[in-house]
């Protein structure tokens, strides 16, 4: 979205690690090593955090949900959520070479839970009493907890509790008028209702995370708990559809160094062009496709400062997106986060609103069919709006919920179609297509193993796959936790396996393959536009 604002500030975050092993000598080591929390240090300046004592009330008989007094003013009852694929795929870089890692997305779902009602979005992990929370109270508020070193003198653990701080003035200058959203379809017809529509959508949704944005996390497991804590919370607002109902789904990320889907300003790399990153990254996600699992939607996290151009001049922007690309050429959309901090779950609820579907309130549609938003008006103040009037504004209007729908379920069965295992797309060449985690799973040592990753070796062409097998330690304090064991195999890649960007494994060699263009599209009905990215006078 362009949002009209003052000049450009320059972006101040700490460095997200995992939590220090050694400063919690009162819980035992397996369970802290287990944790994906992904601490941030305060950036300078930020407001003094409130410290807060969770306490654990119990667990509800009838529903399960589990009940935590986080201060006075708030009580969270929360249930078991999931957002993160069985397998989650990472693409990233070892020793130069580009790879592909696997990882267990239950062990993300394992702690992840949502309070509905306060629109809460928790990373827990509990032992008897002690509760540690990483993640959104409220659409205002994270919580994570606080580095102690020693033992506690009782059964809770601080935490602390911040606001999520949004840019002074995100608000105040609304260009819906003047800049209306880029049309994903805008060379397409909407088909008319098609029949079978299935009462869940899934949207399979695949990251993109920018180096100064994953660059704070010590490890991709922190990343990959943060975008699901993220996406969780976002899901939650589209609980609301009905007809299909709508899940996301994190199906992986892209950490590569490659980024060659940014737009950069010339005199300051902290600064992304929100149109013509926009641009490139529709390619970018087109070219990789089948390496990203063929994702329904892509969506760029970054850490750098995004800026748009208005009448000639420079603005701050803070995300874009194309309307209703949902399983398109132009499935993308890009938003800023201040990573670790949650800054940027507004602009990720309302930019994935766009992919799915929906004008801005108040907007009449852009293509024939489309129901438009012109009977909700931009001053209610839902999320398809920039302005803030209080609870309103991290809700979707009913004109969003009905845009929405309408798109899903004109999107084609194609599109509904869920992948979720995460498995590994080998190009279209002759040989045997097996999954990786296949290969693994054939050989694991028993039936309690799990596969934590995946990799290929470049050098090698082995298969090197990553277990853990779960075991009781007895802690000598009356009670035992359970840990896990961790060992490896290697298999040799069946030929045509990828070990690069360009290069498969042949008869034990990583070589370059020979020129091939498969085509990647998720569909026959809906075609690639003739004129990819050419709205370049629409800004949204």
């Amino acid at each position: 979205d362009v949002r009209g604002k003052g000049n450009c500030s320059s972006l101040s975050t700490g460095l997200v690690t995992e939590w220090p092993l050694l400063s919690y000598a009162f819980l035992p080591t397996m369970l802290i090593n287990c944790l994906l929390f992904f601490l941030m240090a305060p950036a300078k300046g930020s407001p003094k955090p409130r410290v807060v004592y969770p306490l654990l009330l119990g667990e509800r008989a009838y529903d399960g949900r589990i009940v935590i007094h986080v201060h006075d003013d708030l009580t969270l009852y929360l249930r078991k959520s999931s957002v993160a694929a069985p397998t989650m795929r990472v693409l990233t870089e070892e020793n130069g070479q580009p790879v592909t890692l696997f990882f267990n997305g239950e062990d993300i779902n394992t702690n992840l839970y949502e309070d509905e009602y306060k629109l809460a979005s928790i990373a827990l992990t509990r032992n008897e009493s002690f509760v540690y929370m990483q993640g959104l109270i409220s659409p205002q508020q994270r919580i994570e907890p606080i580095p102690i070193s020693g033992r506690l003198l009782g059964d809770v653990v601080p935490h602390a509790v911040y606001d999520i701080e949004e840019k002074e003035g995100l608000y105040k200058t609304a260009l819906k008028r003047e800049h209306p959203a880029i049309d994903g379809r805008a060379y397409q017809r909407w088909p008319q209702a098609p029949q079978n529509v299935p009462a869940e959508v899934t949207v399979e949704l695949f990251f993109i995370v920018d180096v100064p944005h994953h660059s704070r996390f010590s490890k991709h497991q922190g990343l990959l708990s943060y975008l699901c804590v993220m996406i969780n919370s976002v899901n939650l607002r589209l609980s609301a559809a009905r007809t299909p109902r709508i899940k996301l789904l994190v199906t992986g990320v892209d950490v590569t160094k490659n980024e060659t889907y940014a737009e950069l300003y010339p005199h300051n790399k902290e600064y992304i062009y929100d149109l013509g990153t926009l641009k490139k990254l529709a390619r970018y996600a087109y070219e990789n496709d089948h390496k990203f699992g063929n994702p329904d939607a892509v969506y760029l996290m970054t850490g750098r400062e995004v800026y748009t151009v208005y009448n000639g001049r420079f603005k701050e922007g803070q995300g874009i997106g194309y309307v209703s690309g949902i399983c398109t050429y132009q499935k993308v959309a890009l938003g800023e986060d201040k990573p670790g901090l949650y800054s940027g779950i507004y602009t990720l609820t309302h930019e994935l609103g766009h992919v799915l579907g929906a004008e801005h309130d108040g907007d009449g549609p852009m293509t024939s069919g489309h129901p438009g938003a012109l009977d909700c008006p931009w001053d209610d103040g839902y999320v398809m709006s920039y302005v803030n009037k209080g609870p309103s504004h991290h809700h979707f209007s009913r004109c969003s919920l009905r845009q929405i729908q309408y798109v899903i379920s004109r999107a084609g069965e194609t599109c509904w179609a869920t992948t979720r295992s995460g498995y590994v797309v080998i190009d279209q060449y002759s040989g045997p297509v097996v999954p990786f985690v296949a290969i693994c799973k054939g050989d694991a040592a028993d039936k309690d193993s799990t596969i934590e990753n995946i990799t290929v070796s470049a050098t090698t062409c082995k298969l090197w796959c990553l277990y853990s097998r779960p075991y009781q330690w007895n802690t000598g304090r009356g009670f035992s936790i359970t840990r896990k064991h961790y060992y490896h195999r290697e298999f040799e890649a069946l030929d045509y396996t990828s070990c690069g960007a360009v290069k498969v494994c042949v008869q034990g060699r990583c070589i370059t393959k020979e020129s091939k263009n498969p085509d990647t599209r998720r569909t026959g009905e809906q075609k690639l536009p003739t004129k990819p990215g050419s709205q370049t006078n629409n800004q949204e």
